[in-house]
């Protein structure tokens, strides 16, 4: 296998090879002509005649170095024409950007171009090496090398265009000349910015001494004399005009790209597919088994919080992880159901035991003391204490009893539509000895009604009412409120401030505050009672601290 893929990269290598050297050398050739076509298409958009183009260094000629400014070419070319019994040669744009330099501020930034296609590349070449000795910013040009240019300024265009005879620094130590001399007629001083060569100028430079050399008629330039840059080149010519345009490219680089470290790549592939293929097989069919072996070992151990098994994979192996999943997901939910009813099992027994174990202990001394025949008053008293507790274990075991039941029903069996405005008026009603030293304050609203079990709705919103009376202290205010929407009823009244964490723990069965631990209190199930209720006709219950006193809610879900 390794034979046959080491034949088939050999084979593909060598006409990959031979296309992309086609590639690079006709990218560059169209290239270049597409610097011609660009060249042509400006001449006659602006409708230049080739028979009488214009004299140097008068408005008609700046006006082509403007309009050529606008051509868009890859590499640098030429024009030469003929007028005048002069031989004229206009130089694609070279363009050094700056902000002109004003002796007082003006309110703003004006920028210009100066066009230096006029130098030759070694004065281009010595400007360069200046600017790269200086220290440029684009965030603070006004920082930047001051300089003065020589020339003629066009300024019909925006940015300015500046066709330079001479450029100067700032303490005139050194000056670049133009190689065909341009009339000084304006002068202007600027910040340098930029040029329009960017980062490959090298390139541009060495393209440019290629049609320099080519105006000398210098045709036999030697590659090694542009560095190690090859050229698409070609000249176009009619008895008026000759173009010469260029493209410069590496060849070398260019194919590189391709190709790369290609033959030490190729070997390293054939050597990877071998062990891609490898460790294929063994991830596809043996790594998911021991991942599946290790995903049923933490069910086995009951670590749900590690069973992660890949459910998505479309083979058997993904059909056995989803299999596995779906088991883990019944055993999970009910080892969870089981562990939280023992969990509620043990407290219940706790909290029952707690509350059995005091009138026990009370029955059992009072019958200690009647045995004794101490006198019939006091067996008389003991007697009605022992049927006191006996009556007070009674309530208990049935509100332990209904708390069972309701605990085990998901579903109210017998509904109906119930009068809740009518069914509150009936328990203020009966609960008015219970408010007689209390500020009651009632807002029923009419027909609010809902589907539920009036018996086991009485007893809910009458377990709140009676804890409201219960626990206000005489004079104190107890408000009842009910009406359409979320929050239906309310009951507030005056007593001791609740803290806030204890607050969610009054629905908690055999839970008793602090103040409110004693006897005559209750069990601490009628809350519970009356949450599990509310539940079972979609309504919860809170219980929240206000400035005088607490305020129980109940509102739909």
């Amino acid at each position: 296998m390794a034979l046959m893929l080491a034949l088939v990269c050999a084979l593909w290598t060598w006409f990959a090879w031979t296309k992309a050297a086609n590639e690079v050398s006709n990218n560059a050739y169209y290239r270049a002509k597409n610097n011609y076509e660009n060249i042509m298409a400006v001449l006659e958009y602006k409708q230049y005649d080739f028979a009488h183009m214009p004299y140097p260094n008068t408005p008609e000629y700046y006006r082509l170095k403007s309009d050529l400014y606008e051509v868009h070419a890859d590499s640098p070319y030429s024009i030469r024409y003929f007028t005048n019994n002069e031989t004229v040669v206009v130089n694609s744009a070279w363009c050094v950007k700056g902000l002109l330099h004003y002796d007082e501020p003006v309110g703003y930034e004006e920028g210009i171009t100066v066009d230096i296609s006029d130098f030759s590349a070694d004065e281009i070449q010595s400007f360069y090496d200046y600017l790269e000795t200086q220290d440029i910013t684009h965030d603070m040009p006004l920082r930047n090398p001051l300089l003065t240019v020589y020339g003629v300024l066009d300024d019909t265009v925006s940015p300015h265009l500046f066709y330079p005879n001479r450029i100067e620094t700032q303490d005139g130590q050194q000056v670049w000349r133009a190689e065909r001399p341009v009339t000084e007629q304006d002068t202007c001083r600027f910040y340098y910015q930029d040029s329009f060569a960017g980062s490959d100028y090298q390139q541009h430079l060495d393209a440019m001494r290629w049609v320099q050399a080519r105006q000398r008629g210098v045709s036999n330039l030697e590659l090694e004399d542009l560095a190690h840059h090859n050229f698409a080149a070609n000249t176009w010519a009619n008895r008026y005009i000759v173009i010469q345009y260029t493209y410069v490219y590496d060849y070398y680089d260019d194919i590189s790209n391709y190709f790369r470290s290609f033959p030490m790549m190729v070997f390293i592939l054939c050597l990877l597919l071998i062990y891609l293929f490898y460790k294929g097989v063994r991830r596809a069919v043996v790594y998911p088994l021991y991942d599946t072996t290790r995903q049923a070992q933490h069910v086995a151990h009951l670590e749900f919080d590690q069973f992660h098994p890949d459910t998505d994979r479309g083979d058997e192996i993904g059909q056995l992880n989803r299999a596995l999943s779906d088991m883990a997901g019944d055993l999970h939910a009910r080892w969870d159901s089981e562990r939280d009813l023992e969990d509620r099992r043990q407290q219940f027994v706790a909290a029952a035991s707690h509350d059995l174990k005091t009138p026990l202990a009370l029955i059992g001394g009072y019958a200690e003391a009647i045995a004794q025949d101490i006198s019939p008053e006091e067996n008389a008293r003991y007697l009605a204490a022992i049927e006191q507790e006996t009556g007070r274990m009674n309530a208990l075991v049935r509100e332990m009893l209904d708390y069972t039941r309701l605990d085990r029903t998901d579903e109210l069996q017998n509904r109906k539509t119930v009068d809740l405005s009518a069914l509150t008026r009936s328990l203020l009603e009966e609960y008015a000895p219970l408010f007689e030293n209390r500020r009651l304050s009632a807002d029923i609203a009419d027909g609010v009604r809902i589907r539920g079990d009036e018996t086991l709705l009485r007893r809910a919103f009458g377990c709140l009412l009676e804890n409201a009376a219960k626990y206000s202290p005489d004079g104190g205010r107890v408000a009842v409120v009910l009406r359409q929407g979320g929050g239906i009823f309310e009951v507030a009244n005056d007593c001791d401030p609740i803290p806030a964490d204890e607050l969610p723990r009054l629905f908690e069965m055999f839970y008793r505050g602090d103040k409110a631990r004693n006897r005559a209190g209750g069990h601490g199930l009628g809350l519970a009672i009356t949450r599990k209720i509310l539940a079972l006709h979609g309504l919860a219950v809170c219980a929240e601290g206000t400035e005088t006193g607490v305020r129980f809610v109940v509102r739909k879900k």
